[in-house]
């Protein structure tokens, strides 16, 4: 980190005099946009943080659809939490509405929490404010940024947009990882941008589920993607195709997709290009392009003059999955549910351990649906999704006028409309300790007392607890109350990890069947053999994205090695991970000894490796990995890599690797 004066000489030699990396324009701007515009003082930051009441108002932007960004957000934290990266989305607002954290939080970044305004006039020059002011991935390393407080840390951004081509929102990746190498940061940057167009892809074709859907393949990092109804106009496009193609809001809805692209000889219909469409020339081009036409996901409208507002607020009928295809054909689970289906309901509360994404969610639901609990509601809470201000609110409820800002209707909370049902309390190693206490007591007497209410009410709620963090190590260090874990473990089961189940297989194969909308889709050995030797950190949730994926992009039906895209792994280290807090009641394996996916800056070993070798490694196989992508051409090596080829020799000549 620079000396405050001279991060001020930085910023005004570059401000003033325009002496500046010619990589780096954008910052030379920004900075100049703080000092004169915005007049921000490097050395006293401004930042603010929302109250409750703005908070709400904020996270109306995402309606129900939070749910999609924070799946995404759970996914990208499994590649990047080794090097101590968080994971966070910000509105079109700037202000932050959702986080994961990595497990170890040596290097979180505190002004990157829920309900922090990260805007370019209040936050200076930084990722999600400069993404936002230029709306473009920005990444910022270090003394990028304008306020000196912040020159220890680094953040990736990227923007994404809705299906109206604005910008909905911004991914962030954050660290204060000072072992973190500025190539290293480039790679996460990277990881920054698929996600944010995974996620405008995904809300895009969400949005426009009833339609068809028009992919090409335009030599563009983001999604260019047009909807169409069965008479192939043009009800909506992603806002590189309406840059490209030049798609304008008055073509929404009257223009057809032939006055874009030369029309298929023989007036084909729809479904038939669905099967047969590979490949369209647009007009007054000589370069064919790339293409792919799917069905809608949900039949299409009948009058597809009807507002498409409408149909985005349709709710997608949830199937709920079932306690028999939770346990599969492995024995532990299949043993763990046997014990499940025998103590609920019986008052005793259950605790749920296993790492993100193995399913917690969704064998909860499954377990409510098939017990006597089913006649009453469903209520999920998650414990790490709702700011420190916000729990005891959300989850205890509050009368109308209790506190500044409260609705005059009041909030029933969680807790009182899961009444006769089952409360699934997901992420509960997060819950602030204050809060701790009344959830103890609530437990104890199945009473609640709504904030600034004075009146008590019994309730009849199943509480499921689940989490993925070890909580004798939280007691231990005195972040989670003794007595709470012993009231909430009525029964402890350890869900494996995928990687450790034995039905891998038949999971896959029954995961095609659920995603699958267009027939059959089979895999080849090779994919099928990756498949198997992959670690799999996210769990189901990541297997689920790569194999949606991959049965979209494959031809006939059936996916190859190239249709999988995994995301390559940095650095893979043999070491044991934590032990289960405590052995599953059905005698469940413990962890794999397989290490997580680790980035720079980690330590999978803290008495033997340090940091600093952890990300030295992950640059040396990012560099070889850009040699074999780009035959050892230095130019493109460098391009590939976000650096000068001065630097990349430099790395060459320190990983004693040569271009030879």
């Amino acid at each position: 980190m620079l000396d405050t004066d001279d991060h001020f000489r930085l910023i005004e030699k570059a401000v003033l005099s325009g002496a500046d990396r010619s990589d780096a324009s954008w910052r030379t701007e920004s900075w100049a946009r703080c000092l004169q515009d915005y007049k921000l003082d490097p050395f006293r930051p401004t930042l603010i943080d929302l109250s409750s009441k703005e908070m709400r108002t904020e996270r109306e932007f995402f309606d129900n659809d939070i749910a999609l960004a924070t799946s995404e957000l759970e996914t990208t934290l499994t590649m990047i939490e080794g090097g101590g990266y968080s994971a966070h989305i910000a509105n079109r607002n700037g202000v932050i509405i959702s986080e994961r954290r990595s497990r170890d939080s040596t290097f979180y970044c505190g002004s990157d929490r829920i309900g922090a305004v990260w805007t370019e006039e209040v936050g200076g020059t930084n990722g999600i404010g400069t993404a936002l002011k230029n709306l473009a991935p920005t990444a910022v390393y270090l003394t990028d940024h304008f306020y000196a407080d912040l020159t220890g840390q680094a953040c990736a951004a990227a923007p994404f947009f809705g299906p109206d081509g604005q910008v909905l929102g911004v991914i962030n990746l954050s660290t204060r990882n000072p072992g973190l190498p500025q190539l290293a940061h480039r790679v996460v940057f990277g990881i920054a941008q698929i996600t944010a167009d995974r996620l405008e892809t995904a809300y895009f074709r969400n949005f426009y589920r009833k339609f068809y859907t028009l992919s090409v393949n335009a030599d563009q990092r983001s999604p260019t993607i047009f909807a169409i109804d069965g008479d192939f106009r043009i009800v909506g496009a992603t806002k590189n195709a309406r840059n490209l193609f030049k798609v304008d809001d008055s073509a929404i809805g009257s223009r057809s997709i032939w006055a874009i692209f030369e029309k298929i000889r023989g007036n084909p219909t729809i479904d038939y290009l669905c099967e047969a469409l590979r490949e369209l020339r647009p007009l007054g081009s000589s370069k064919i392009v790339d293409v792919s036409l799917k069905r809608p996901i949900s039949a299409p409208q009948a009058q597809t003059s009807v507002s498409i507002s409408k149909s985005v607020k349709a709710k997608t009928v949830r199937k709920i999955t079932t306690l028999a295809e939770c346990a599969g054909d492995d024995v532990a689970m299949k043993r763990n549910i046997d014990i499940l289906k025998r103590v609920f309901g019986c008052g005793l509360h259950v605790l749920l351990l296993g790492e993100t994404g193995v399913g917690k969610d969704t064998l909860t639901r499954a377990l409510h649906y098939e017990s006597v609990r089913a006649v009453g509601p469903f209520v999920a809470f998650n414990c790490s999704a709702v700011p420190d201000t916000l729990i005891d609110s959300e989850l205890f409820g509050y009368s109308g006028g209790a506190f500044t800002g409260a609705s005059k209707e009041g909030n029933a909370g969680r807790i009182v409309e899961a009444d006769k049902g089952t409360l699934f309390l997901d992420e509960v190693g997060d819950m602030p300790l204050q809060l701790q206490t009344r959830l103890l007591r609530f437990l104890e007497t199945q009473e609640v007392m709504p904030l600034g209410s004075g009146k008590v009410r019994t309730v009849d709620v199943q509480v499921v607890a689940a989490t993925h963090q070890n909580l004798h190590e939280k007691v231990a260090a005195g972040t989670f109350r003794q007595d709470l874990f012993y009231r909430l473990a009525g029964t402890i089961v350890n869900l494996p990890a995928l990687r450790e189940r034995t039905d891998l297989i038949t999971i896959i194969h029954n995961l095609l069947e659920q995603i699958s909308d267009e027939g059959p889709v089979t895999v080849d050995d090779t994919a099928m053999s990756q498949l198997l030797a992959h670690p799999w950190p996210g769990n189901i949730r990541e297997l689920r994205n790569v194999l949606t994926r991959a049965a979209r992009l494959a031809e006939n039906g059936r996916i190859r090695s190239d249709d999988l895209m995994l995301t390559p792994v940095p650095v893979r280290t043999e070491t044991s991970s934590p032990k289960s807090i405590q052995r599953s009641v059905s005698e469940a394996p413990p962890s794999s000894t397989r290490a997580p996916i680790r980035l720079p800056g980690e330590e999978p070993n803290r008495s033997s490796v340090s940091s600093k070798t952890a990300a030295s490694n992950a640059e040396r196989e990012a560099i070889l990995s850009a040699m074999d992508s780009h035959g050892r051409d230095a130019v493109a090596c460098a391009d590939a890599l976000g650096i000068s080829r001065a630097t990349l020799y430099r790395k060459l000549k320190q990983y004693n690797l040569s271009l030879r």
